[in-house]
């Protein structure tokens, strides 16, 4: 029962700190939270400045992924994001099993291969200038 107490805060002390990183290029100009974000895959035709540049990695759909790029994007003020760049990649690690008995006495211990596959995400969050 402990461990599996131990596990589940585990779990959400991790996906609590699933936010993405927020490069501001302005540190001048400041702007309060806005409401809503539109997510875009192209660049609009309405004049605007580009205020930061995300990332998420984090992975997940890519609903879980444009809700927490459209969550930074409030926070700091911006009005779009646009996608410029999705990134899948997977890896393998190898995990130690169990060990292995042989017939000479001796104890070898056996690996398994565990795949994991990310998704990196960067965007554009940008302001309107009208």
């Amino acid at each position: 029962m402990f461990r599996l107490s131990l596990l589940l805060l585990m779990l959400l002390f991790l996906t609590g700190c699933a936010t993405p990183e927020a490069e501001v290029l302005t540190k001048i100009a400041s702007y309060p939270p806005t409401l809503t974000v539109e997510v875009l895959l192209d660049r609009p035709t309405r004049p605007h400045k580009t205020i930061a540049i995300l990332g998420d990695i984090y992975g997940g759909t890519s609903e879980e992924i444009n809700e927490r790029l459209s969550r930074k994007a409030r926070e700091i003020g911006a009005d779009a994001i646009i996608i410029v760049s999705v990134h899948d990649k997977t890896t393998t690690d190898w995990l130690l099993d169990d060990f292995h008995y042989y017939p000479y006495g001796t104890y070898w211990p056996r690996y398994r291969p565990v795949r994991h596959s990310y998704r990196t995400v960067r965007a554009r969050a940008i302001k309107y200038l009208e």
